[in-house]
């Protein structure tokens, strides 16, 4: 099915990589959760297993991940070059092209303010923190109380939060999916 790496970040396993199928040991355990002993499920339990079309979802998105990550190591491999960061203060900071990112940027500056950045602005376009810098530019590191970071930030609570009710309500996501329209119960 779609690949996860298992027991460490870079997905290594005693020096080769052994790829395991996400999901595959909830699908084993017969999609239980492990609950801490004394705690009740504080309302409507996820589905257990999950339905078939969050794997194929997950499957797409390993496919789509690991093509862009393909490409940007081969950016990274060919394109990179040394290139000039200037924040809003006016200080230049030296980086690399295709490897350098806003938040390895915000880091070298104070681990503080990575910490509370929600996104960044290269060149007055937003940026995600962990998208490589291309070339020379202007950065922009916009913390919570930017009425930009704001809206990013409720943008992305909003897919959470609709992939959580879609596991919950799975039953109207199906209704809509067969049918492209709301069947009223």
């Amino acid at each position: 099915m779609f690949e996860e790496k298992a027991s460490s970040p870079s997905g290594k396993m005693g020096g080769e990589e052994k790829p395991i199928g996400a999901g595959e040991e909830k699908r084993k355990e017969g999609g239980k959760k492990k609950n801490k002993e004394g705690s009740g499920d504080g309302g409507r339990a996820e589905l257990n297993p999950w339905p078939e079309y969050i794997y194929t979802r997950l499957e797409m998105y390993n496919i789509l991940k690991a093509e862009h990550d393909s490409l940007l190591a081969e950016k990274a491999e060919k394109d990179s070059k040394p290139i000039k960061v200037t924040l809003p203060d006016g200080k230049q900071v030296d980086a690399e092209s295709w490897k350098t990112t806003p938040y390895q940027i915000a880091c070298g500056i104070s681990q503080g303010l990575a910490d509370s950045t929600v996104i960044a602005k290269v060149n007055n376009a937003v940026w995600d923190l962990d998208r490589p810098l291309e070339e020379d530019c202007t950065l922009e590191l916009l913390k919570f109380e930017d009425e930009e970071a704001q809206a990013v930030y409720w943008h992305s609570s909003a897919h959470i939060m609709g992939e959580a009710m879609e596991r919950v309500y799975w039953w109207m996501f199906m209704l809509w999916s067969a049918n492209r329209k709301w069947i009223l119960l």
